[in-house]
């Protein structure tokens, strides 16, 4: 049957060649035709052959694929040999070949990168370096940031912590605590792809909590692969933070299925319709393969002792083996908000504290 190959998207002929060769005379096939980092980590394959200039080339890809026992060859143009050797290299190819190279030439590479391997090459199991909990609703508007940054600070009075605003649709943390814009994601994910030493200069020092700030200008043309949220997530577990606390926003359920979480935290609105939607996105985060723990925050209710008996009767019928907690309805939340603090005293306040030992305690 011979290797199945990936090829990387490139503007040169040399994969429509090779394509075109494997289809008429066999000896390999072409598993598939990567378009973007998810692809190149997702997919099926023994071997991918790749560009030095792939516009998703980064260090961390090339470790991700290796990690996922699969081979990587870089493909080159022999006029610019020295440079693009250098840029290969840098980003840990070592294996290459020319773009001009015969078809049969790029087969009897992946072949002979293949012998050394088992028939049955195992994928290993990557451990996450530190705790990592999302923070996420069903809809934007149900105080997700609010709560995160609770979580965050109170954790780090006991642990190394950050804050990572992952929101791409409405971004927010830095904007709430006062904080600039610039450096923001998009400063960290290049660091951490790009240049993983050079990780804290895209990290923002608050009082409260160390934050990667969200966005400057979040859209459609700005969001993230879940590969580029994984490098980063990792190269910051790997720069010594214990724990990660990301706001997520309102995400599909689907974009998460990349991420890796330890700890997941359902926020919704203490109304009919609010709880209807915190009850159906838990069901669908907990309905995947593999789900990390989670639990439910019902959030802004109000002091009325039987509507708290009602939010606790339902919520307890319809998720009953999910955790579920109250968080009151707070005027400091709003005087706080004005004044690009936190409020440290008060229901709300104590019950975060409750949420963060919950976490502490997991961590272990």
């Amino acid at each position: 049957m011979g290797p199945e190959i990936a090829l990387a998207a490139s503007a040169r002929v040399w994969p429509d060649r090779l394509h075109r060769f494997l289809l008429d005379h066999g000896g390999g096939r072409v598993r598939s035709r990567v378009m973007g980092p998810d692809q190149a980590t997702g997919d099926r394959y023994d071997v991918i052959f790749i560009d030095d200039v792939c516009s998703f080339l980064t260090p961390r890809l090339v470790r991700t694929i290796r990690e996922l026992g699969h081979e990587i060859v870089g493909v080159y143009e022999p006029a610019d040999a020295p440079d693009a050797k250098r840029h290969l290299l840098e980003c840990g190819i070592t294996d290459v070949i020319e773009a001009d190279a015969t078809p049969d030439e790029f087969l009897a590479l992946a072949t002979a990168m293949l012998l050394h391997r088992s028939e049955t090459p195992s994928i290993p199991v990557r451990a996450t370096a530190s705790f990592r909990v999302g923070v996420l609703g069903p809809i934007g508007g149900v105080g997700t940031t609010e709560i995160a940054i609770g979580i965050a600070s109170n954790l780090s009075r006991r642990r190394t912590t950050t804050l990572i605003d992952l929101d791409q649709a409405t971004p927010s943390v830095a904007q709430r605590l006062d904080l600039p814009l610039h450096p923001n994601l998009m400063t960290a994910v290049d660091a951490a792809h790009h240049s993983p030493g050079e990780m804290s200069r895209a990290i923002l020092a608050h009082e409260l909590v160390d934050v990667v700030g969200g966005q400057a200008k979040p859209g459609v043309a700005q969001e993230l692969a879940p590969v580029e949220v994984e490098g980063l997530l990792d190269e910051l577990g790997n720069t010594g933070y214990e724990v990660l606390v990301v706001d997520l926003g309102a995400p599909s359920v689907e974009s998460l299925d990349l991420i890796r979480l330890n700890a997941l935290i359902v926020v919704g609105l203490a109304n009919p319709v609010g709880i209807a939607r915190l009850v159906r996105t838990v069901g669908l985060l907990v309905s995947r393969p593999d789900p990390p723990d989670t639990v439910a925050l019902v959030n802004r209710v109000g002091s009325g002792t039987v509507r708290r008996q009602e939010i606790r009767a339902e919520t307890a019928r319809l998720l009953p083996t999910i955790p579920v907690l109250l968080l009151p309805e707070d005027s400091r939340l709003e005087r706080a908000a004005w004044d690009g603090v936190t409020p440290s005293r008060g229901p709300f306040a104590t019950a975060l504290r409750s949420v963060a030992s919950l976490i502490d305690e997991a961590v272990g």
